[in-house]
C-alpha cells in the first residue's frame, strides 16, 4: 500500500483557516446584524440540523469502543470495550430521545433502547469484519486518538463557553444591549454562546481524514474524506445562526478548534503510528 500522509489535505487545512480568520474579522462588524438577518426558528433544515449535528460527537464512544473490542487480543479488555460501546450506544441513544422524540413517559427507556441495540448491530457486523493482523495494532492507537481528540475538543469548549460568559441571540430581545462582541472575555455568568458547541461536535466528523491510511479505495477519494466533513459542519455552523443559538464568530471559533484537535490528534499518530506501520 502506497504510502498517505496529512498533507494531501494542506489546501483543505488552509481553506478551513483562512475562512475562519475571515469569519472572525467580519463577525468585529457584522456579528448581530447577521444573525437579525437570518434567525429563523421555524426552519426546517436548522431544526434537524440543531436536533442531529452533535452526532459524530456522541457517536465517537461506541464506535471507538466497537473497534477496540474487534482488535484488542487480551479477552477482559475485548469485554470491557465491549461494554463500553453498549454505553456509548445508550448515551448516543439518549441523546437523541432529547431532540427527536416526544417527550413523554418512555422516551428515555425507548431511546437507550434504541442506542444499545444499534451498538449490539455494530458490535456484530464488527466481528464478522475480517481485519489483517498489521492493521490491528494502528486501529487500536486510532480509536484512543479519537476518543482522545473529541474529549480535549469538548473539555476546551466547555472551558471557553463558562468563561466567555457571551449571552446568545436568542435569549435577547431589541435593542440587544447584551450583545458582547467576540473577543470580550465576561466571564462566568451562566451565559454560553461562545464558541459554539454544537460545531465542535460535528467537527469531529473530520476524523474520516484518516481514512485513506486504511482502504486504497479511499485513497482514490481522499477529496470526499475531506468534503463531506466540511459540509456536514459548515451546514450545522450555517443552521446554528439561523436558530439564533450562535453567532458567525461563535460558530467559527468552535468549528476551527475541532477541526485543530482533529488535525492535531492525526498528526500525532500519524508520525507515531500510521506512516511507521500502516
Amino acid at each position: 500500500m502506497q504510502s498517505f500522509t496529512l498533507k494531501r489535505y494542506r489546501a483543505g487545512v488552509i481553506l478551513i483557516y483562512a475562512l475562519a480568520a475571515a469569519a472572525l474579522v467580519v463577525a468585529v462588524f457584522y456579528d448581530l446584524k447577521i444573525d437579525i438577518a437570518v434567525n429563523n426558528t421555524d426552519d426546517g433544515l436548522s431544526n434537524w440540523l440543531a436536533r442531529t449535528g452533535e452526532v459524530p460527537a456522541w457517536a465517537l464512544p461506541m464506535a471507538a469502543g466497537a473497534l477496540l473490542a474487534k482488535c484488542l487480543a487480551n479477552p477482559w479488555l475485548k469485554r470491557i470495550c465491549a461494554l463500553f460501546c453498549l454505553a456509548g450506544g445508550g448515551l448516543l441513544g439518549d441523546y437523541l430521545s432529547k431532540h427527536l422524540f416526544l417527550d413523554d413517559a418512555f422516551r428515555r427507556p425507548f431511546g437507550v433502547v434504541f442506542g444499545v441495540g444499534t451498538a449490539v448491530i455494530l458490535l456484530l457486523l464488527v466481528r464478522l469484519a475480517t481485519v489483517p493482523e498489521r492493521l490491528r495494532k494502528p486501529l487500536i492507537a486510532l480509536a484512543l486518538t479519537s476518543l482522545a481528540v473529541c474529549a480535549a475538543a469538548t473539555l476546551l469548549v466547555t472551558g471557553m463557553k463558562a468563561l466567555w460568559g457571551r449571552t446568545r441571540f436568542r435569549e435577547m430581545e431589541a435593542p440587544y444591549e447584551a450583545f458582547t462582541a467576540w473577543y470580550v472575555v465576561n466571564g462566568v455568568n451562566g451565559h454560553k454562546s461562545f464558541p459554539s458547541g454544537h460545531t465542535e461536535s460535528a467537527a469531529m466528523s473530520y476524523l474520516l481524514l484518516c481514512l485513506p491510511w486504511f482502504s486504497e479505495k479511499a485513497k482514490r477519494y481522499a477529496w470526499a474524506c475531506f468534503a463531506v466533513p466540511f459540509v456536514f459542519t459548515s451546514a450545522v455552523a450555517a443552521t446554528r445562526l439561523v436558530m439564533g443559538a450562535h453567532y458567525l464568530s461563535d460558530v467559527a471559533a468552535g468549528g476551527v478548534i475541532g477541526f485543530t484537535c482533529v488535525l492535531l490528534g492525526l498528526w500525532i499518530y500519524e508520525r507515531k503510528i500510521a506512516c511507521s506501520t500502516i
